[in-house]
């Protein structure tokens, strides 16, 4: 049962019609019956209210499929992937899809990495409600990430590093771990995974050390990063991903 779904039997059961549930709600009879046909849903600020006045808790009225939800947003997710390269269509994407799934936590973070660095004020307001309301650490780590981020670029310095504060010290991966206690197919995947995470910081920061280095001595990283590749090219468990490794560095001024 969907929550539109579950407001319509909580409001028969109380023998109500859409009319008087939202002279209660003090919003347009046409809003509820979006509700109930599923063509939209109840903003988080009038959630409570509608728990008050059914007797129930929030969470019992977010107590539907949700499943099916997380699901359909992880396809939409896949579906915007191509988009990325254009911000704008991005992130109108992105609004679309939230009429769908109010405040869902994914399209949110989604949204924020969407939306331009100049608008940076739209971004940290969003994501600050995201960081308040959300319990998924790896939304508020993504968060934390892309505000100290959009920061940096528009010159806030000291906000940048307050959020940055916020980050945990990094120990250990957690795909590391699994590579270390998984057996069979699933440890061969998290060690693949581990790999790309270390090769891609790798580069990362070879690309970095390039940019702050005096012009004569930049072409010294290109010859490190081509020996890091020719490892991965030379050997046969790796020549597959090898070209996703190069298209990283060719792509270093992005990265």
């Amino acid at each position: 049962m969907d929550i539109g779904e579950k407001i319509k039997t909580l409001r028969k059961a109380k023998k109500l019609t859409q009319e008087q549930l939202a002279e209660y709600l003090n919003i347009s009879a046409q809003a509820v019956s979006k509700w109930e046909t599923g063509a939209s849903a109840p903003d988080i600020d009038t959630l409570p209210k509608l728990a008050v006045f059914f007797g129930t808790t929030v969470d019992d009225l977010l107590d539907f499929d949700r499943r099916r939800i997380d699901s359909e947003v992880e396809k939409l997710v896949e579906e915007s992937v191509p988009l990325r390269t254009d911000p704008a269509k991005a992130e109108a994407f992105y609004r679309e899809a939230l009429k769908k799934y109010p405040n869902n936590e994914v399209l949110l973070n989604c949204l924020i990495m969407a939306i331009p660095d100049e608008r940076s004020k739209e971004k940290i307001a969003i994501g600050e409600n995201l960081l308040d309301c959300t319990s998924d650490d790896a939304i508020k780590l993504d968060v934390l990430r892309l505000l100290a981020e959009t920061c940096h670029a528009v010159g806030e310095q000291a906000m940048a590093e307050r959020y940055l504060e916020r980050l945990p010290e990094l120990y250990f991966l957690k795909t590391e771990v699994a590579a270390g206690i998984l057996n069979g197919a699933a440890r061969m995947e998290e060690i693949e995974k581990t790999e790309d995470v270390c090769v891609r910081v790798m580069l990362e920061m070879l690309a970095m050390r390039q940019r702050l280095a005096p012009e004569e001595k930049r072409a010294e990283y290109d010859r490190l990063a081509e020996e890091l590749l020719a490892l991965f090219r030379d050997a046969a468990d790796y020549r597959e991903r090898a070209g996703l490794y190069a298209q990283w560095w060719q792509k270093k001024e992005t990265l």
